[in-house]
């Protein structure tokens, strides 16, 4: 049965920047997707939801035997928890004939559009849905509708459970095809389509992008072969994603902001998010100069001469592109990569694939 209990201190989500002592600036991650691929990003955030959450909730079994659970916040701080009862539905596209009643196999899925959870989600709740499939986990959060300055839910909670499920299911998220099935330039135009549709829809979400990206890391127009999300250079520096440099198997960073974060203020000076990003990139890159042994023995990550890029900004005028290049030759290290550019850099990727001939994969 549904448990019903009350939060006694109002969510707002989890620290995305360092405060330092006696208070100041900081943003906060209101919302946010999380898949198995970023196991130590998600244990961490489900360790921090279970002191300040799950805890809450009488009679919750032990982690180990929960298979799901959905908890809703009302605007009153009054909640009600699902533990392992509801009744899931997803709307999915198959790649062969089926019959009413037929069991379906992952390797059956192209695509997953929707998932239903069976239970009336008010878009003025707050929600927690933590899934399971075999020994994955993902996290899916949304505090906007409960935050001080709370409005109702404006996209598609039903779209987003279904990428939920499909990172779960280990599915590329935009959909796939079976291999041999599908064309390399089809499969990079998938991708460049997904990244149009994660900017045309506003989303915030930076994890939507840091998936992509780790799945294509060709679209960076870069010489990476791996992309890793959330690699712990220690206990308190986690970068968004860690480029392995494919010519000699050394890393790079990247810091990845969402595309609509105020960069500029109407001054044309830079804005606090801006500051805050480009100071945490370079404080990593400090720390993998200072501790590059460490890192290479203890985390088998090679940082010789690492560079770092730092993705934001989406439709920004001339002037403020300016003032980043500026910026830039400050601090040669560190490169600023536009959404928009991200966009023009994997278009040009794949006219060159284009030219290059196309083959199945």
């Amino acid at each position: 049965m549904p448990i019903e209990f009350n939060l006694d201190q109002r969510l707002t989500g989890f620290t995305a920047t360092t405060v330092p002592p006696g208070g100041g600036e900081g943003w906060v991650c209101t919302r946010e997707l999380v898949g198995p691929a970023d196991a130590a990003h998600l244990l961490d955030r489900l360790e921090k939801l279970q002191g300040t959450l799950f805890h809450l909730i009488p009679g919750l079994p032990a982690p180990s035997q929960v298979d799901h659970l959905l908890v809703l916040i009302r605007q009153d701080l009054s909640a009600i928890a699902f533990v392992n009862e509801l009744q899931l539905r997803a709307s999915v596209q198959v790649n062969r004939s089926v019959r009413a009643g037929e069991p379906i196999q992952v390797q059956d899925i192209t695509d997953i559009a929707a998932v239903d959870l069976g239970v009336p989600v008010p878009d003025d709740s707050a929600i927690v849905f933590v899934r399971s499939h075999g020994w994955r986990r993902s996290l899916f959060y949304d505090f906007d509708t409960i935050s001080p300055e709370a409005t109702s839910r404006d996209f598609d909670l039903k779209s987003v459970l279904a990428k939920q499920m499909l990172l779960l299911l280990g599915l590329p998220v935009g959909g796939t095809q079976e291999t041999g099935q599908v064309t390399r330039v089809e499969h990079m135009e998938q991708a460049i389509a997904t990244l149009e549709k994660l900017l045309a829809d506003a989303c915030e979400i930076e994890a939507q992008y840091q998936e992509l990206l780790a799945q294509h890391p060709w679209m960076l127009g870069r010489p990476y072969s791996e992309v890793v999300r959330h690699q712990p250079l220690d206990d308190s520096a986690i970068p968004d994603l860690t480029a392995i440099r494919c010519y000699d198997g050394c890393h790079d960073i990247i810091e990845l902001k969402q595309p609509f974060l105020p960069l500029f203020k109407a001054s044309g000076q830079f804005a606090a998010p801006f500051n805050d990003a480009w100071n945490q990139v370079e404080s990593y890159l400090q720390f993998t100069l200072r501790n590059r042994g460490y890192l290479l023995q203890e985390k088998g990550l090679r940082f010789e001469n690492p560079s770092s890029i730092l993705i934001c900004g989406h439709s920004l005028q001339e002037s403020e592109l300016a003032t980043i290049r500026q910026k830039e030759s400050i601090s040669r290290a560190v490169s600023v990569l536009t959404y928009d550019h991200l966009l023009k850099t994997a278009r040009h990727v794949l006219d060159l694939v284009r030219t290059a001939g196309d083959v199945r994969i």
